[in-house]
């Protein structure tokens, strides 16, 4: 889906990605992440937002929890990152990133919410009353004052499997009611995800059931229990084309992350205003049956991988399709159609583009700058949780 957007609208990028690896500077299951891109995308996506009135935290889990990209696209002007989770947060902590948001889809476990806390985040996300309980208890140790974003959620709510969670709306009255009453800690907002979803058949944006729910909860808090919203916190899908629907829905934030890299769903449509800016690249290790085999090791579940380019000449490259990927193997390998004409040798380079989700893999990331204005410079060799990657072996 994602590699004719790219040939479209960033071919330097699967040029250099493939002399990287012929040239051996790169393993194969290695991700390379045009840094220049990057910023780009991360400017156009804070214009969006001023012009809309919004306020945004970027999220570097599809990029590893990568140092150089969450500095740069904090410098960018998205001044502040949410750490999806407790590891993310570390990561950004080590690389002295701001963290705005904290334990959107996995909270805070709490033997780690007192180091969580001395980094002063804007808000953190609580799933129940006792999860608001553990943080007052630890905001009184630490003398804080922590802004507590409510993850509130209906019976026709959308999530992902492996991401449930929250405040029942017809129970947030008397949770957040028994919330108010903790020392050190106040409702700053309400929040889920995804709230933004695409639709397949007009392959636009528009508004889940999630958004509908914290709108609602919004609601109550305020004609309920008179409490100042500062936080609709309004995730997924966000990015420029976004923006003026967030704004419209009544949203205050957004987080950008696959917009960051043009891989958002609507990216496999030309017109985005993100360029595309991060490539997969693997080698073939043999072919068996009709069928090519690459290392694997960067795939998962929604990556929506669709086609390669094998070869080792840029103007010779050939495109192939990339077989299903049963989700609930191991991608040791993956497998591709043997294309007709020229032969497919062991080892030759092949370039994909998918949406990641590099954290969770076992990937490599290659930063590298300098690729649109044709002197790219090779920034280092990272792995899938940020950290640099001097020698392999």
């Amino acid at each position: 889906m994602f590699l004719d957007a790219v040939l479209a609208r960033n071919p330097k990028l699967i040029s250099l990605a493939l002399s990287l690896h012929r040239e051996q500077v790169i393993p194969p299951n290695c991700f390379v992440i045009d840094l220049d891109s990057v910023v780009e995308n991360a400017h156009l996506l804070k214009e969006a937002a001023l012009q809309n009135g919004l306020s945004l935290y970027f999220t570097t889990k599809q990029v590893g929890f990568n140092p150089l990209v969450a500095q740069h696209v904090s410098e960018a002007g998205i001044l502040k990152a949410i750490a999806i989770d407790y590891r993310e947060a570390a990561m950004l902590a080590q690389n002295r990133v701001p963290i705005g948001h904290v334990g959107h889809l996995v909270q805070i476990p709490q033997q780690m919410i007192d180091p969580i806390l001395k980094l002063e985040p804007e808000v953190v996300t609580v799933f129940s009353t006792e999860k608001a309980e553990q943080i007052s208890r630890s905001a009184v140790r630490g003398g804080q004052e922590v802004g507590l974003l409510l993850r509130v959620i209906s019976e026709k709510d959308y999530f992902y499997t492996g991401q449930e969670g929250g405040i029942c709306l017809d129970q947030l009255l008397q949770e957040a009611s028994t919330i108010l009453k903790l020392p050190r800690v106040r409702i700053a907002g309400v929040t889920s995800y995804p709230c933004l979803q695409l639709d397949e058949g007009s392959q636009t944006l528009k508004p889940a059931q999630n958004f509908t729910t914290i709108l609602k909860a919004t609601e109550i808090l305020r004609e309920g229990l008179g409490i100042v919203v500062e936080q609709i916190n309004a995730p997924g899908n966000t990015c420029v084309a976004s923006m003026p629907l967030l704004a419209q829905m009544g949203a205050t934030h957004g987080e950008p992350g696959h917009a960051l890299t043009g891989t958002t769903y609507l990216h496999t449509q030309l017109q985005q205003a993100e360029l595309p800016a991060m490539v997969y690249v693997s080698e073939v290790s043999h072919v068996l049956d009709g069928k090519v085999y690459i290392f694997g090791g960067g795939t998962h579940r929604r990556a929506k991988i669709r086609k390669a380019l094998i070869g080792t000449v840029y103007d010779r490259l050939i495109k192939t399709e990339v077989l299903a990927i049963d989700p609930t193997t191991i991608d040791y390998y993956i497998a591709l159609s043997k294309p007709d004409g020229p032969v497919v040798r062991v080892g030759d380079t092949v370039i994909l583009a998918s949406r990641a989700q590099i954290f969770v893999s076992r990937s490599y990331v290659a930063i590298v700058k300098g690729i649109q204005t044709g002197n790219p410079t090779f920034m280092g060799l990272f792995d899938a949780w940020g950290k640099a990657v001097e020698n392999i072996f």
